[in-house]
């Protein structure tokens, strides 16, 4: 049995294995690259707080093109991220997209009932290896080339407005605090 050395550490060829992590990877959205075994995948540099409207936006920070490594049965996809309020509340819309097509069964709103920010986490499984495709649920029949994952969200309504990335209030005060947003990556076989 062949074995490669990642970090000092020994992983055999065997790590294909049913429910065995295959590579996994992710941090504070400060532009840093990760070599992993499908390749080397930069996250995106998120320096400020983004300030929403009643469209859809891509979430700074939520966008990554990723290719599975090969026995790939499982990507999940995580994006962490803050929401506060833009005036007297806070509601956030979001939903999950693979290349065009929105993940139909991972829409969401954040934000109802904590006007003064909560961190939030956008949780996504996307399936590599179904017998048929169904973007409702993130199902692939297979996933071999590079697809990007990302977020697109919006604030409910120009009264109920939001941002993300950045704090309302701070130590007992109106401050806007930048909160960098997280992205973590992994591949289950």
């Amino acid at each position: 049995m062949s074995t490669l050395k990642v970090d000092n550490l020994l992983l055999a060829d065997n790590n294909k294995g049913t429910g065995r992590i295959l590579e996994m990877f992710g941090g504070v959205c400060a532009g840093q690259t990760f070599e992993v075994l499908s390749g080397s995948y930069t996250l995106g540099n998120v320096t400020a707080a983004q300030n929403l409207t009643t469209s859809y936006a891509d979430a700074t920070g939520s966008s990554i093109t990723y290719t599975p490594p090969e026995g790939t049965k499982n990507v999940i996809y995580k994006y962490n991220f803050l929401i506060s309020r833009g005036d007297a509340n806070a509601m956030g819309h979001g939903r999950v997209y693979l290349d065009d097509n929105e993940i139909l069964y991972r829409r969401f709103t954040v934000g109802q009932h904590t006007d003064y920010g909560s961190l939030s986490t956008v949780l996504c499984s996307f399936q590599c290896n179904a017998n048929s495709e169904d973007f409702n649920t993130g199902a692939l029949t297979s996933w071999t080339t590079p697809k990007t994952i990302k977020l697109q969200i919006r604030e409910y309504s120009s009264t109920v407005e939001a941002k993300i990335h950045g704090t309302y209030f701070w130590e007992g005060a109106t401050s806007s605090q930048f909160h960098q947003p997280t992205l973590e990556i992994m591949a289950i076989g």
